[in-house]
Parts: structure tokens; C-alpha cells; sequence
């Protein structure tokens, strides 16, 4: 009986050396896979700096004491709002690579800081963000 176990236990080591060669076959394909993975992550980042700035835009006309992110970003690179005029403000570039920077932060649990949510709705975002991340 205890050669049958011993050949039985030989039988799982040779499941196992099958399922080393076909993970080895897959791991050819390891930088495809990688790529597509980061392609998806920055995928998600893009969706989630596009909600960031929506929510930003949305609320910043109804801000009284205006401290969303917009109307931080446009203090600190020198662009401020102002209201009676819509062009003011930072670029489109500006906010959409801040947004970006946010967003990949946030995913990835770094979040230096410089860009943080100030609003409740920021908040609840950026929550969201991390969970997700």
C-alpha cells in the first residue's frame, strides 16, 4: 500500500510539471500581456479624470467660497477665473493632464497631496478612486 501512494503522489508531480510547461507557454506572451494591462489602467485613468474635471465644472458656478480643484489649479499656475468672462481660467490642457496626474495618483495610492479634493463631491470622487484603485 505504501508504493501505491508513493506511485500516486508521482502521479500529481507529473500534473504538476504539465501545468509548469503550459504556464511556461503563456509567459512568451508576458510583455503583450503587460502592455495590455497598463493600456486598460490608463484606459480607466482617462474615464476617471474625465468624471473629475465634470464634477469640478459642474460645481464651480454654485461654489460661493470657489475651492474646488479648478479654482485651485488656476491660483496656483497663475490662470484665475473670472466670472464675467468664460474663457478665463487654466487651459484645457491645464486641467485635463491635472486631472490625469489626479486620477493616476489616486489608482495607484500615492496621492501626493497637491492635488486633493476640496468639496464633499471631490471627496466622495476621490474615495471612490482609491477603492477602485
Amino acid at each position: 500500500t505504501t508504493t501505491l501512494i508513493g506511485l500516486l503522489k508521482t502521479a500529481r508531480l507529473l500534473r504538476l510539471v504539465r501545468v509548469a510547461r503550459k504556464l511556461d507557454r503563456y509567459s512568451e506572451y508576458g510583455a503583450a500581456v503587460l502592455m495590455l494591462l497598463m493600456c486598460i489602467f490608463a484606459l480607466i485613468a482617462h474615464w476617471l479624470a474625465c468624471i473629475w474635471y465634470a464634477i469640478g465644472n459642474v460645481e464651480r458656478p454654485y461654489l460661493t467660497d470657489k475651492i474646488g480643484w479648478l479654482d485651485s489649479l488656476g491660483q496656483q499656475i497663475g490662470k484665475r477665473y473670472n466670472d464675467s468672462d468664460s474663457s478665463s481660467g487654466p487651459s484645457i490642457k491645464d486641467k485635463y493632464v491635472t486631472a490625469l496626474y489626479f486620477t493616476f495618483s489616486s489608482l495607484t495610492s500615492v496621492g501626493f497631496g497637491n492635488v486633493s479634493p476640496n468639496t464633499n463631491s471631490e471627496k466622495i470622487f476621490s474615495i471612490c478612486v482609491m477603492l477602485i484603485g
